[in-house]
């Protein structure tokens, strides 16, 4: 299952907005069944990235949901890009 990402770009505290990523995380303990190699590990947590002034790369915990105004990223692949031209007649 791919994991989720989405985009907030309504922060005046964050220039270039915040970016919204899954990720998976490991306990630690060795007799874990979900974590690695037994699983993908605890989650998915959502966590937020954004560049500071200086252009270094901070995260926060989010939690298991969203927070509200948040939308999912739609990625696009070449095929959409063919499917957009041919809709506009180039």
């Amino acid at each position: 299952m791919p994991l989720g990402r989405a985009r907030r770009l309504d922060l005046r505290d964050h220039a270039g907005g915040v970016i919204y990523r899954q990720q998976y995380v490991r306990c630690g303990k060795a007799t874990c069944k979900k974590c690695p190699p037994a699983g993908p590990g605890h989650g998915p947590y959502w966590y937020g990235f954004y560049w500071d002034y200086r252009q270094r790369t901070h995260s926060f915990y989010v939690g298991k949901q969203l927070p509200a105004g948040v939308e999912p990223l739609v990625e696009r692949g070449p095929a959409d890009e063919a499917v957009d031209l041919e809709l506009s007649g180039q």
